[in-house]
C-alpha cells in the first residue's frame, strides 16, 4: 500500500510540475515584456512550423518605423486582434495623406503630408510574405501579402519581433484557450489544489502520529521482560 502511494505521490508531483512549466510558458513569461503568439498555418516554415508558440518581444514605436528588408514580424491584420508572422519583403516608405479625391495633401512647405497615427509617429508602409508561401509566376518568388509600392502593412501595426518558438506548444495554447479546452484545464486546476491540499494533510497526519509511535515502542520497551529497554530478556548475572 505504501509503494503504491508512494508512486502515486511521485506521479501527481511530475504532473504538477508540468502544469506549472506549462503555465509559466504560456503566462508568466508576459511578466518578461514577452508575448506568446499560436502559430496555426504553416507559410513560416521551416522557420516556424505549424502549431508552434511563437514568442514575441514588443518594437517601441520608432523601432517599428525602423524595420528593414528580412525582418521577420508579428503584426496585428484586423480589428479582432488576430495576428500574423512575416517576413518583410520591401520597405515601401511614408503613407502619405490624400484628399477625398486622392490627390496628395500638401503641407505649408509645399510637401506631402506624412501620416501620423495615434500616438503622433509617421506611418511607415511595408509589403510582407510568408517564406513558404511560393509563387513561381511572381518575380520575387513568392506571393506577396500586399502590391508592390504600396505595402500591405503599417509600422502602426506591428507588434513585435519573434525571438524562437516552441514546436506543437501552440496546439496546447490553442486547446486550452477555447472550450472544451479551457473548462478541462480549470477542472484539473482545481483538482490540483485539492490533491495538494489532500497531501499536506496527509503528511500532517502522519508527523502528528509519528512521536506517539515512537513513545509507544520506547514504553514497550522499557517494561519488557527482563528489565531490558529493547524488549529482551537479559541474561543472568
Amino acid at each position: 500500500m505504501n509503494t503504491v502511494k508512494k508512486i502515486m505521490n511521485i506521479f501527481s508531483g511530475i504532473v504538477l510540475g508540468a502544469f506549472i512549466l506549462l503555465v509559466l510558458l504560456l503566462v508568466g513569461v508576459r511578466l518578461f515584456g514577452i508575448e506568446p503568439h499560436i502559430v496555426l498555418s504553416g507559410s513560416m516554415e521551416p522557420q516556424i512550423m505549424t502549431g508552434s508558440l511563437a514568442y514575441v518581444t514588443r518594437l517601441s514605436p520608432e523601432e517599428a518605423c525602423a524595420l528593414k528588408e528580412g525582418d521577420t514580424v508579428t503584426y496585428l491584420v484586423d480589428r479582432r486582434g488576430t495576428k500574423v508572422t512575416h517576413k518583410i519583403y520591401e520597405v515601401v516608405g511614408p503613407l502619405y495623406v490624400k484628399d477625398q479625391h486622392g490627390d496628395y495633401v500638401l503641407d505649408e512647405n509645399g510637401e506631402r503630408t506624412v501620416a501620423k497615427d495615434d500616438r503622433g509617429y509617421p506611418i511607415i508602409m511595408y509589403t510582407t510574405y510568408g517564406i513558404n508561401n511560393k509563387n513561381e509566376n511572381d518575380p520575387s518568388g513568392y506571393t506577396l501579402d500586399g502590391k508592390r509600392g504600396e505595402g500591405n502593412l503599417a509600422s502602426s501595426n506591428v507588434v513585435g519581433k519573434p525571438l524562437f518558438s516552441i514546436p506543437l506548444l501552440g496546439y496546447v495554447a490553442h486547446f486550452v484557450q477555447n472550450p472544451p479546452g479551457k473548462y478541462i484545464a480549470f477542472a484539473f486546476c482545481i483538482f490540483l489544489i485539492a490533491h495538494t491540499f489532500l497531501l499536506g494533510g496527509d503528511k500532517k497526519r502522519t508527523d502528528e502520529a509519528r512521536p506517539d509511535a515512537d513513545a509507544a515502542c520506547e514504553e514497550n520497551g522499557n517494561t519488557a521482560p527482563g528489565g531490558g529497554t529493547d524488549g529482551a530478556p537479559r541474561s543472568p548475572q
